[in-house]
């Protein structure tokens, strides 16, 4: 089965392609330069691989659950209508699974045409094995069959053995070991009725072209790329592009909108966080101008794309009533499904409940607040008749640079005592 479609998949490649690839002075051919060349040069070069045969998708990576939260999904979908996302890329720790709040995500995606596929990665996978993926693979299976009118079509594997010590020191070993191991995981995949979309960076190409064709091949049905040195982002993708139309392998490219951050090695060379949505916009238009409209065009990743589109945050309070008989054990209890924040001026933003983790030992009920300013004080506002502040609390989120999710936390009491 597989080896009829890669073969169909490239015959249909074959065929279109002089429609696919234009180099002119030159035939469409795999760039052996290790250091890819800057866009002006690239530009200048009058490279071109325009195919506009069929439309690519439109993707943003949620890492966080946020949109677990049907109260506030109205208002932070309009993010992903603003892009014209089709397609988001959730992370879902495995408790989620069993939980209604997934079939509810999916199903509000779905009524806006936006396809849930599930994220998931450990750089680790190759070393330890996947244990730990097929267990989550087969949580995602059970889901599906449960719920076949919501299910999730799709996994995305972001698998980042590259950024390893070992990998670095032996590259072209790395590289096969990390492909063994994406290949078992692609199979299993299958088996329980799930595509793959690889997530890699854009320097696979330039360790082993044969490993890096077999990988297209063997371990995904699309590939993402992580195409985040703005300065040479055209060029960079040349190969992989190139090397998945002649497989009739979908592919993307991600922009990067993450604010400085050490931890995770973004810089400003590779975030539009600083230029804004109109630079952002441009270089996805420039990008298609030479991939054309079937290169897939994703963005990394929600919180930020919501600061961007809007110039708001977002915040998560933390109630606690210590003492009270339906707390938990860290004092943690729930005061209704929703809650309020009212600036000075009188605004009043929302915030539902929702559970972020539940991977932990509490609960952790939470009010995610959608659409809060930095520098106002807000007055909390309880809609629960059961219980009252503690005293009379105000937030104040504080800027703070490349921060973006603020929390906070106040206190209750009960108005009565007994059964609540």
């Amino acid at each position: 089965m597989k080896i009829s479609k890669r073969i169909a998949g490239l015959l249909a490649a074959l065929l279109a392609a002089p429609l696919l690839l234009t180099v002119p002075g030159r035939g469409a051919e795999w760039d052996c330069s290790k250091t890819p060349a800057d866009n002006t040069a690239f530009l200048e070069e009058g490279l071109s691989a325009v195919d506009n045969s069929s439309p690519g998708r439109r993707s943003m990576f949620v890492w966080d659950l946020y949109l677990f939260n049907s109260g506030a999904f109205p208002t932070l979908s309009k993010v992903l209508t603003a892009y014209d996302i089709n397609r988001v890329y959730q992370e879902i720790p495995m408790p989620y699974f069993q939980r209604q709040e997934l079939p509810e995500l999916v199903g509000n995606l779905s009524r806006l045409g936006i396809q849930t596929a599930a994220l998931a990665g450990d750089r680790r996978w190759p070393e330890k094995g996947l244990d730990e993926y097929k267990a989550w693979v087969g949580a995602l299976y059970k889901y599906n069959q449960a719920n076949p009118s919501r299910a999730i079509p799709a996994v995305a594997l972001d698998v980042e053995s590259y950024t390893l010590s070992a990998f670095q020191k032996a590259p072209a070993d790395g590289f096969a070991a990390y492909a063994r191991c994406m290949e078992e995981a692609y199979q299993y995949a299958r088996q329980h009725g799930l595509r793959v979309i690889q997530i890699i960076p854009t320097t696979l190409d330039t360790i082993d072209r044969q490993q890096f064709q077999w990988f297209v091949e063997h371990c995904c049905d699309e590939l993402s790329i992580m195409n985040y040195r703005k300065d040479t982002a055209l060029a960079a993708i040349w190969n992989e592009v190139l090397t998945c139309r002649q497989l009739g392998v979908p592919v993307e490219t991600i922009f990067e909108t993450m604010p400085l951050n050490s931890y995770y090695g973004v810089t400003e060379e590779l975030t539009y966080y600083y230029e804004g949505p109109e630079a952002l916009s441009a270089a996805a238009e420039e990008m298609q101008k030479v991939y054309g409209s079937s290169l897939g065009v994703a963005y990394h990743h929600f919180e930020t794309m919501y600061h961007l589109e809007t110039g708001l945050y977002l915040a998560e309070l933390y109630p606690y009533a210590k003492g009270a008989a339906h707390a938990d054990q860290n004092g943690q209890i729930q005061v209704g499904n929703r809650l309020s924040l009212r600036s000075r001026d009188g605004a009043i933003v929302s915030a539902w409940l929702y559970h972020p983790n539940l991977t932990s030992d509490a609960a952790e009920y939470c009010y995610l607040a959608v659409g809060v300013r930095t520098g106002t004080d807000y007055t909390i506002l309880l809609d629960s008749r059961n219980y009252r502040l503690s005293s009379p609390q105000k937030l104040r989120f504080k800027e703070k640079s490349g921060k973006l999710l603020y929390t906070g936390s106040f206190r209750v009491i009960p108005k009565y005592l007994g059964p609540i």
